[in-house]
């Protein structure tokens, strides 16, 4: 049946969801023992849903929110990159700015670059995690498991993940924008102060 004419736009919103409701029949199906359950009709208009392997790495963090967003777009390969700005054209030198010996992407500046393995290095001994880095995918991965876990250490382990991503990425751009990079020791200090703070 088509949408009547002269409806404000919020009933011609509830006139398009007859089709919806009608697929959903009676709603009986929600109904468990003569009370309506919310979630069981969610679960059944929302079946479609993708599931997002690193969400929880994102959603339940408690590090600061521009460290987790920064996070989020390295996670999707989204962070502004050299590798990336050559892809769009923009006409930047491909060596990466905090060691100065390698061509700049996500898997060199988290933790391939001598400066980034440095400070991941020390937030991990202070943290007593005595192992050397890995690459990025499998410390995300890494991350993204102790991230499920609710033991504290395992979700320190994830916030100080976070942080240090943040940490190196604003260290980056203080190279590139003001020629200024500190020492890897009061970097990672400043990680394990923030993480700190926030638990």
């Amino acid at each position: 049946m088509p949408v009547p004419n002269g409806l404000t736009w919020s009933m011609r919103k509830i006139w398009h969801q007859r089709e919806l409701l009608l697929q959903v029949g009676d709603g009986s199906q929600f109904v468990v023992a003569g009370k309506f359950k919310i979630h069981k009709a969610y679960k059944q208009l929302h079946q479609s849903g993708v599931q997002v392997p690193r969400k929880r790495l994102i959603c339940n963090s408690k590090a600061s929110p521009k460290s987790t967003f920064v996070v989020w777009l390295a996670v999707q390969n989204r962070l502004a990159t050299k590798d990336r700005l050559i892809k769009w054209n923009v006409s930047v030198v491909s060596t990466c700015e905090l060691c100065k010996q390698y061509d700049e992407d996500l898997n060199h500046l988290f933790f391939s670059c001598k400066f980034s393995s440095e400070v991941w290095q020390l937030v991990l001994n202070d943290m007593e995690i005595h192992r050397s880095g890995l690459q990025w995918h499998e410390e995300v991965d890494l991350a993204v498991k102790k991230s499920r876990s609710s033991k504290k250490t395992d979700t320190t382990y994830a916030m100080a993940f976070i942080e240090t991503v943040y940490g190196i990425w604003l260290q980056r751009n203080s190279q590139i924008f003001s020629s200024k990079v500190d020492p890897p020791k009061v970097v990672a200090n400043r990680i394990l102060f923030c993480v700190a703070c926030r638990q």
